[in-house]
Protein backbone atom coordinates (compact mmCIF):
# COMPACT_ATOMS: atom_id res chain seq x y z
CA UNK A 1 0.00 0.00 0.00
CA UNK A 2 1.20 3.48 -0.81
CA UNK A 3 -0.47 6.56 0.65
CA UNK A 4 -3.41 4.39 1.73
CA UNK A 5 -3.92 3.06 -1.82
CA UNK A 6 -3.76 -0.67 -2.49
CA UNK A 7 -1.44 -2.05 -5.16
CA UNK A 8 -1.61 -5.38 -6.97
CA UNK A 9 1.23 -6.97 -8.93
CA UNK A 10 0.15 -8.79 -12.08
CA UNK A 11 2.41 -11.49 -13.53
CA UNK A 12 1.30 -13.05 -16.85
CA UNK A 13 2.90 -16.50 -17.14
CA UNK A 14 1.32 -18.76 -19.71
CA UNK A 15 2.78 -22.21 -20.35
CA UNK A 16 3.28 -21.87 -24.11
CA UNK A 17 6.19 -20.07 -25.79
CA UNK A 18 7.56 -19.88 -29.30
CA UNK A 19 11.35 -19.78 -29.09
CA UNK A 20 12.12 -21.41 -25.72
CA UNK A 21 9.95 -24.38 -24.74
CA UNK A 22 8.12 -23.89 -21.42
CA UNK A 23 10.01 -20.64 -20.96
CA UNK A 24 8.25 -19.39 -17.84
CA UNK A 25 9.08 -22.56 -15.91
CA UNK A 26 12.59 -23.05 -17.26
CA UNK A 27 15.21 -23.44 -14.55
CA UNK A 28 17.25 -20.28 -14.12
CA UNK A 29 19.99 -20.65 -11.52
CA UNK A 30 17.92 -22.96 -9.37
CA UNK A 31 14.35 -21.77 -9.71
CA UNK A 32 11.66 -21.32 -12.39
CA UNK A 33 11.89 -18.11 -14.40
CA UNK A 34 8.46 -16.79 -13.34
CA UNK A 35 9.39 -17.06 -9.64
CA UNK A 36 11.86 -14.19 -9.94
CA UNK A 37 8.96 -11.81 -10.60
CA UNK A 38 6.89 -13.29 -7.77
CA UNK A 39 9.80 -13.06 -5.34
CA UNK A 40 10.66 -9.44 -6.09
CA UNK A 41 6.98 -8.44 -5.81
CA UNK A 42 6.79 -10.13 -2.41
CA UNK A 43 9.77 -8.10 -1.22
CA UNK A 44 8.31 -4.74 -2.23
CA UNK A 45 7.21 -2.64 0.72
CA UNK A 46 4.27 -1.26 -1.28
CA UNK A 47 2.72 -4.20 -3.16
CA UNK A 48 -0.23 -5.69 -1.27
CA UNK A 49 -1.15 -8.71 -3.39
CA UNK A 50 0.26 -10.68 -6.31
CA UNK A 51 -1.77 -12.35 -9.04
CA UNK A 52 -0.18 -14.81 -11.45
CA UNK A 53 -2.35 -15.21 -14.53
CA UNK A 54 -1.65 -18.53 -16.23
CA UNK A 55 -3.05 -21.50 -18.10
CA UNK A 56 -0.57 -23.84 -16.40
CA UNK A 57 -1.57 -25.94 -13.40
CA UNK A 58 2.10 -26.22 -12.43
CA UNK A 59 2.63 -22.45 -12.42
CA UNK A 60 -0.68 -21.74 -10.66
CA UNK A 61 -0.02 -24.27 -7.91
CA UNK A 62 3.49 -22.94 -7.25
CA UNK A 63 2.33 -19.31 -7.32
CA UNK A 64 -0.32 -20.02 -4.71
CA UNK A 65 2.22 -21.89 -2.58
CA UNK A 66 4.25 -18.68 -2.65
CA UNK A 67 1.30 -16.69 -1.30
CA UNK A 68 -0.21 -15.28 -4.49
CA UNK A 69 -3.95 -14.72 -4.89
CA UNK A 70 -6.03 -17.90 -5.03
CA UNK A 71 -7.32 -17.59 -8.58
CA UNK A 72 -8.17 -20.12 -11.30
CA UNK A 73 -6.58 -20.90 -14.64
CA UNK A 74 -7.19 -18.28 -17.31
CA UNK A 75 -9.28 -19.40 -20.35
CA UNK A 76 -7.38 -20.84 -23.30
CA UNK A 77 -8.61 -18.02 -25.52
CA UNK A 78 -6.45 -15.72 -23.36
CA UNK A 79 -3.42 -18.02 -23.48
CA UNK A 80 -2.48 -18.40 -27.14
CA UNK A 81 0.30 -16.77 -29.18
CA UNK A 82 -1.99 -13.91 -30.20
CA UNK A 83 -3.46 -13.12 -26.80
CA UNK A 84 -2.87 -9.62 -25.47
CA UNK A 85 -1.79 -9.06 -21.88
CA UNK A 86 -4.41 -6.36 -21.40
CA UNK A 87 -7.18 -8.88 -22.12
CA UNK A 88 -5.90 -11.15 -19.35
CA UNK A 89 -5.55 -8.16 -17.04
CA UNK A 90 -9.15 -7.08 -17.63
CA UNK A 91 -10.41 -10.66 -17.23
CA UNK A 92 -8.61 -11.25 -13.93
CA UNK A 93 -9.45 -7.83 -12.49
CA UNK A 94 -13.12 -8.36 -13.29
CA UNK A 95 -13.04 -11.44 -11.07
CA UNK A 96 -11.52 -9.32 -8.29
CA UNK A 97 -14.00 -6.46 -8.54
CA UNK A 98 -14.67 -6.62 -4.80
CA UNK A 99 -11.01 -5.79 -4.14
CA UNK A 100 -10.24 -2.10 -3.85
CA UNK A 101 -6.96 -1.86 -5.78
CA UNK A 102 -5.79 1.52 -7.02
CA UNK A 103 -2.73 0.61 -9.10
CA UNK A 104 -1.51 -2.37 -11.10
CA UNK A 105 2.19 -3.20 -11.36
CA UNK A 106 2.73 -5.40 -14.40
CA UNK A 107 5.83 -7.59 -14.12
CA UNK A 108 6.59 -9.70 -17.15
CA UNK A 109 8.34 -12.90 -16.05
CA UNK A 110 10.77 -12.72 -18.97
CA UNK A 111 12.60 -9.93 -17.08
CA UNK A 112 14.11 -11.76 -14.08
CA UNK A 113 16.69 -9.15 -13.10
CA UNK A 114 15.10 -6.46 -10.98
CA UNK A 115 15.89 -5.06 -7.55
CA UNK A 116 13.60 -4.13 -4.69
CA UNK A 117 14.70 -0.53 -5.07
CA UNK A 118 13.67 -0.52 -8.74
CA UNK A 119 10.17 -1.70 -7.90
CA UNK A 120 9.59 0.61 -4.96
CA UNK A 121 11.16 3.68 -6.60
CA UNK A 122 9.04 3.10 -9.70
CA UNK A 123 5.90 2.95 -7.54
CA UNK A 124 6.86 6.18 -5.80
CA UNK A 125 7.44 7.92 -9.13
CA UNK A 126 4.10 6.68 -10.45
CA UNK A 127 2.26 8.20 -7.51
CA UNK A 128 4.20 11.45 -7.82
CA UNK A 129 3.46 11.78 -11.54
CA UNK A 130 -0.12 10.42 -11.40
CA UNK A 131 0.38 8.96 -14.89
CA UNK A 132 1.10 5.52 -16.32
CA UNK A 133 4.77 4.50 -16.02
CA UNK A 134 7.14 2.34 -18.04
CA UNK A 135 10.80 1.36 -17.75
CA UNK A 136 13.26 2.69 -20.33
CA UNK A 137 16.98 2.58 -21.07
CA UNK A 138 19.20 5.13 -22.78
CA UNK A 139 20.12 4.36 -26.37
CA UNK A 140 23.61 4.92 -27.73
CA UNK A 141 22.51 4.56 -31.33
CA UNK A 142 20.33 7.31 -32.74
CA UNK A 143 17.23 6.38 -34.77
CA UNK A 144 18.18 9.28 -37.05
CA UNK A 145 20.61 6.85 -38.67
CA UNK A 146 18.21 3.90 -38.84
CA UNK A 147 16.37 3.00 -42.02
CA UNK A 148 13.81 0.56 -43.35
CA UNK A 149 14.18 -1.00 -46.76
CA UNK A 150 11.02 -0.63 -48.81
CA UNK A 151 10.95 -1.65 -52.46
CA UNK A 152 14.73 -1.75 -52.48
CA UNK A 153 15.13 1.79 -51.16
CA UNK A 154 16.17 3.16 -47.76
CA UNK A 155 13.39 4.98 -45.92
CA UNK A 156 13.81 7.01 -42.73
CA UNK A 157 12.19 5.99 -39.49
CA UNK A 158 12.19 9.61 -38.32
CA UNK A 159 11.57 12.51 -40.65
CA UNK A 160 14.48 14.60 -39.42
CA UNK A 161 17.76 15.48 -41.07
CA UNK A 162 20.66 13.22 -40.11
CA UNK A 163 23.06 16.06 -40.94
CA UNK A 164 23.76 16.77 -37.29
CA UNK A 165 26.79 16.44 -35.04
CA UNK A 166 26.61 13.54 -32.61
CA UNK A 167 27.07 15.88 -29.64
CA UNK A 168 24.03 17.89 -30.77
CA UNK A 169 21.71 14.91 -31.02
CA UNK A 170 18.87 14.50 -28.55
CA UNK A 171 19.02 11.60 -26.13
CA UNK A 172 16.80 8.72 -27.20
CA UNK A 173 15.37 5.99 -25.01
CA UNK A 174 14.16 2.46 -25.67
CA UNK A 175 11.19 1.10 -23.77
CA UNK A 176 11.73 -2.18 -21.95
CA UNK A 177 8.98 -4.30 -20.46
CA UNK A 178 10.47 -4.80 -17.02
CA UNK A 179 7.98 -2.69 -15.04
CA UNK A 180 4.69 -1.09 -16.06
CA UNK A 181 2.44 0.73 -13.58
CA UNK A 182 -1.10 1.88 -14.35
CA UNK A 183 -4.06 3.24 -12.46
CA UNK A 184 -6.66 0.49 -12.59
CA UNK A 185 -9.70 2.75 -12.92
CA UNK A 186 -8.55 4.01 -16.34
CA UNK A 187 -7.59 0.65 -17.81
CA UNK A 188 -9.69 -0.52 -20.76
CA UNK A 189 -9.42 -3.25 -23.37
CA UNK A 190 -7.80 -0.63 -25.61
CA UNK A 191 -4.94 0.10 -23.21
CA UNK A 192 -1.48 -0.49 -24.69
CA UNK A 193 1.07 -0.81 -21.90
CA UNK A 194 3.97 0.09 -24.19
CA UNK A 195 2.36 3.52 -24.60
CA UNK A 196 2.59 4.39 -20.91
CA UNK A 197 3.78 7.97 -20.57
CA UNK A 198 6.12 8.40 -17.61
CA UNK A 199 9.66 7.07 -18.13
CA UNK A 200 11.44 5.22 -15.35
CA UNK A 201 15.04 4.86 -16.44
CA UNK A 202 16.90 1.69 -15.49
CA UNK A 203 20.46 0.59 -16.12
CA UNK A 204 20.79 -1.55 -19.27
CA UNK A 205 22.35 -4.19 -17.02
CA UNK A 206 18.85 -4.99 -15.76
CA UNK A 207 17.14 -4.92 -19.16
CA UNK A 208 17.58 -8.61 -19.96
CA UNK A 209 14.49 -9.97 -21.72
CA UNK A 210 14.48 -13.76 -21.99
CA UNK A 211 13.50 -14.35 -25.59
CA UNK A 212 16.32 -16.52 -26.95
CA UNK A 213 18.66 -19.12 -25.45
CA UNK A 214 21.51 -16.60 -25.42
CA UNK A 215 19.39 -14.31 -23.23
CA UNK A 216 19.18 -17.09 -20.67
CA UNK A 217 22.95 -17.34 -20.58
CA UNK A 218 23.29 -13.60 -20.04
CA UNK A 219 20.74 -13.70 -17.21
CA UNK A 220 22.48 -16.64 -15.55
CA UNK A 221 25.77 -14.79 -15.45
CA UNK A 222 24.28 -11.56 -14.16
CA UNK A 223 22.26 -13.25 -11.43
CA UNK A 224 25.50 -14.89 -10.27
CA UNK A 225 26.86 -11.41 -9.64
CA UNK A 226 27.04 -11.09 -5.87
CA UNK A 227 25.47 -7.62 -5.59
CA UNK A 228 22.51 -8.55 -7.78
CA UNK A 229 22.07 -11.86 -5.99
CA UNK A 230 21.97 -10.20 -2.57
CA UNK A 231 19.42 -7.66 -3.76
CA UNK A 232 17.23 -10.29 -5.40
CA UNK A 233 17.39 -12.64 -2.46
CA UNK A 234 17.26 -10.22 0.46
CA UNK A 235 14.65 -10.98 3.09
CA UNK A 236 11.05 -9.96 2.65
CA UNK A 237 10.03 -7.01 4.79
Amino acid sequence: MYKHKKIIAFIPARKGSKRIKNKNTINLNGKPLFEYSVDIARKSKYIDDILVSTDSNEILKRAQELGCIKNDLRPQILANDYSRIIDSVMYELDLLKDKDYYALVLLQPTFPIRTIEMIDNAIEKFFESKESLITVVKQKESPLFMRQIENGRLEKLIEKSSDIRSQDMPQYYRIVGSIYINQISVLTSQTVFNENKVPFEIDPYFAVDIDYEEDLEVAKERIKNEDIYVSLCSKKR
